[in-house]
């Protein structure tokens, strides 16, 4: 099996050689392409050698927030381990640098071609290697267990989409799924999922969502007062955010701005597209609509009383620029993307509202709407309806603010079952 794998990664190089030397010289896997193919500084290889080494993996920006406070307590009961923290994404690299103090190296992680995943993991040999949420890359996973490296999925999650598309190749999955040592996944659902295409049922743990016991940033008074000082607000100015949106939402909510501002014109629009690299594009929808627009980064150069909506151009910001708004929509929600994290702003007291796309965050989601401490909108109807809703109604937005709040502090623990099974692993701590 992984010999076909193999061949098909070989050819599909041929296929792809084009786009992806396109893609090059667009920068798009310019930064640490050599990395990518397994090779790492020697600085790095040169401080590991004989030093014991977790490496973590964190796909993109979503699975390095997810990994803070579990890095952190690791460096705590492991402080003579080095920690490697891997990304695939660009975005990742650049807010794990942000936000991961804890750890010793942040790296890009090896394409899975044999060659660079040997020359990776000759590298950095660590003694375990942890997931966040599912990574399936077979020759990774296959050489980790010939070295008999442990492999743990952390806070593992399969989505729907990817269930579907495991269980078409299931019978491969099943020898891919032999070389990990142990699955910690989020819900009974997730274990499910994982053992229906071929995960050893007695390797699988239900632990929760370690999102929960995520160490948010406290807000003070001047905090906010100086997040509202950046974003050139008045004193009577409230704050509409929408965060974490995509394609064919910003439309949405820009349109929904406008038949809201009627009525209350001291609210301002602060919108922040997932992917940082579509700010030009919102910058035009907005154009389009007609309305001003101006980047976050240049609003001390615009005058205040043109009033724009802002666009958040920064990364690593959007989770405490929360703490200033009045209500919050977050994104990739409206439309099949499968939603985004609704937690941060929760853990502000923020009424939130998203779409029926939550797929990623089905649990998640579930609990906020059962609680009452989230609004959860069929469409755009619906949305405009939950917006003008809570305008009119300030009381409702301190209730689902604060049941929102109690759904975090309900549900933290899971950071612990995690730490807790490592620990059976590695034998320390």
């Amino acid at each position: 099996m992984y010999l076909l794998y193999n061949l098909f990664l070989t050819v599909s190089i041929i296929f792809i050689l084009p786009w992806w030397l396109l893609n090059l010289t667009k920068g798009k896997y310019r930064a640490g392409f050599w990395q990518r193919m397994g090779f790492y500084p020697d600085e790095i290889k040169r401080r590991l050698l004989n030093q014991s080494t977790i490496w973590i993996h964190a796909v993109s920006v979503g699975e390095v927030i997810a990994s803070a406070p579990l890095i952190k307590e690791l460096k705590k009961r492991y402080p003579d381990f080095k920690i490697i923290l891997s990304t695939v994404t660009v975005t990742g690299n650049r807010m794990a640098n942000k936000k991961i103090k804890e750890a010793d190296y942040i790296v890009y992680f090896p394409f899975d071609f044999l060659w660079s995943v040997r020359k990776a993991l000759n590298s950095i040999n660590p003694v375990v290697c942890l997931i966040i949420e599912t990574e399936l890359w077979p020759n990774f996973l296959r050489i980790l267990n010939l070295k008999g490296i442990p492999a743990i999925i952390v806070n593992g999650r399969i989505s729907e989409k990817s269930f579907r598309g495991y269980m078409m190749a299931r019978v491969f999955m099943k020898y891919v799924l032999k070389n990990i040592w142990l699955f910690s996944m989020q819900t009974d659902e997730d274990a499910e999922r994982v053992i229906a295409i071929g995960a050893d049922k007695n390797n699988v743990k239900v632990t929760g969502n370690i999102k929960y016991d995520h160490e948010f940033k406290q807000m003070g008074d001047e905090d906010i007062n100086r997040i509202r000082v950046s974003l050139g607000l008045k004193n009577n100015d409230e704050v509409f955010i929408a965060g974490s949106t995509h394609s064919g939402e910003e439309e949405i909510i820009i349109g929904l701005y406008l038949n809201v501002l009627k009525h209350y014109p001291d609210l301002r629009l602060l919108i922040a597209p997932r992917h940082i690299e579509r700010v030009g594009d919102v910058e035009e929808i907005v154009k389009k609509m007609g309305l001003n627009a101006v980047r976050k980064t240049a609003i001390s150069k615009v005058s205040h009383q043109s009033r724009p909506i802002i666009i958040l151009d920064t990364i690593g910001e959007l989770g405490f620029m929360y703490s200033i708004a009045t209500i919050v929509f977050v994104g990739g929600s409206l439309i099949p993307h499968g939603g985004q994290n609704v937690l941060e702003p929760a853990f502000y007291k923020k009424p939130v509202i998203f779409g029926k796309y939550m797929m990623n965050f089905k649990e998640v989601a579930a609990d906020m709407v059962s609680s009452g401490g989230g609004i959860q909108v069929g469409g755009e109807m619906e949305l405009k309806s939950a917006v003008e809703g809570l305008l009119n109604n300030r009381g409702k937005m301190t209730e689902i603010g604060e049941k929102g709040y109690r759904v975090i502090i309900k549900n933290k623990g899971a950071l612990q079952k995690n730490l807790e099974l490592i620990k059976g692993i590695i034998g320390h701590g």
